[in-house]
């Protein structure tokens, strides 16, 4: 059966985003991509897509609330607590816990381009310098240099359009 145009781009443009959201919250890639699977089947199931405001958010919510409900019923002894992860459904977070702002993050970076999220996460996870990442991936300094701007400015929009600028703080550092 033929998705609907407009859940298919839905689909496409978040789904990466999603998973890597969900694999932060529940430790466990292969989970997150069924939870935002789920999500999505639900949503289509449903036939509601076309009704929401704000499909991005709606997602983020909706994957949250799934990998919270699975995190509940596995609790195990060494995993974080469920409660950890409950955030108070605002439409302008000003509270974020520390353990909430890693998996959103995560999501807005899974929005990146993904030869332009690799330069990022390669500066700011590995604490690789411009040089170190252009002579591992075989690119000049400045092609580095103009997707860790690009990379950040894309980072900024996306921040600022969903109501989360103050992560810009963590990022920018």
């Amino acid at each position: 059966m033929e998705l609907p145009q407009t859940l298919k781009d839905l689909f496409q443009n978040n789904y990466t985003a999603l998973c890597n959201y969900a694999a932060v919250m529940t430790k466990d890639k292969h989970l997150a991509e069924d939870i935002v699977q789920d999500v999505f089947i639900h949503l289509w199931e449903k036939d509601k897509f076309n009704q929401l405001d704000k499909p991005e958010a709606f997602l983020l919510k909706c994957v949250r609330n799934k990998c919270i409900d699975h995190l509940r019923s596995h609790k195990r002894k060494n995993e974080t607590l469920v409660e950890d992860f409950i955030i108070e459904v605002q439409d302008r977070p000003s509270n974020l816990k520390e353990e909430e702002i890693l998996p959103l993050l995560h999501y807005f970076i899974g929005k990146l381009p993904p030869k332009t999220q690799k330069v990022f996460l390669m500066s700011r996870q590995q604490k690789m310098t411009y040089k170190e990442i252009a002579e591992e991936l075989n690119l000049s300094y400045k092609t580095i240099e103009n997707q860790m701007g690009s990379a950040l400015k894309k980072l900024r929009i996306l921040l600022q359009q969903h109501n989360y600028l103050p992560l810009a703080i963590i990022l920018f550092q």
